[in-house]
């Protein structure tokens, strides 16, 4: 797996002061959960009390790019598919918000929480086999509210999924 978290990213946010240094992520209870889905450790601190959460666990999602202006992330088909054999839609939806959720939650800083307000999808094509990748990219970034598109692909890099999510960013 290439590291694309961008050091402009993370330098921003420790400097923000809004996450502590990678040092306060050795006793993060989630450490290995967060490593084994490609979380930054500059992100570790924010997310010291949920780890990436149950559900981005069952459904294998890994992280291969954070940053405000994009966050990229593959999830197997395999273990994701509705009873006629192919990626569940459910399960494309559910990579969609926690793409658009993680965009948030950088977007503000770890100061202000996203909250899932909408959330609609389009499916394409049939995901069948190996990986799809979801790309998450702003339509526009407010003091409160967050817009972004996520774009779902197979290997082939066929389009197989568009979603959008709108997030409220909460304070606390």
């Amino acid at each position: 797996m290439s590291n694309n978290f961008t050091e402009d990213n993370a330098s921003s946010i420790e400097i923000s002061g809004t996450f502590a240094s990678e040092q306060a992520a050795d006793g993060n209870p989630f450490a290995q959960q967060l490593a084994a889905h490609g979380v930054p450790t500059t992100m570790w601190p924010m997310l010291a009390s949920h780890g990436v959460g149950t559900l981005v666990e069952k459904l294998g999602i890994i992280f291969s790019e954070i940053s405000v202006d994009r966050v990229v992330a593959t999830m197997p088909v395999e273990g994701n598919q509705q009873v006629a054999g192919i990626l569940h839609g459910g399960a494309s939806v559910a990579l969609a918000e926690t793409l658009g959720s993680f965009a948030a939650a950088v977007h503000g800083k770890g100061a202000r929480k996203p909250v899932g307000v909408d959330i609609s999808a389009t499916h394409h094509r049939a995901g069948v086999t190996g990986l799809v990748t979801g790309v998450c990219t702003p339509i526009h970034l407010g003091r409160t509210l967050t817009t972004h598109e996520i774009v779902i692909i197979d290997e082939a890099g066929r389009r197989l999924c568009t979603s959008r999510i709108t997030n409220m960013l909460l304070d606390g």
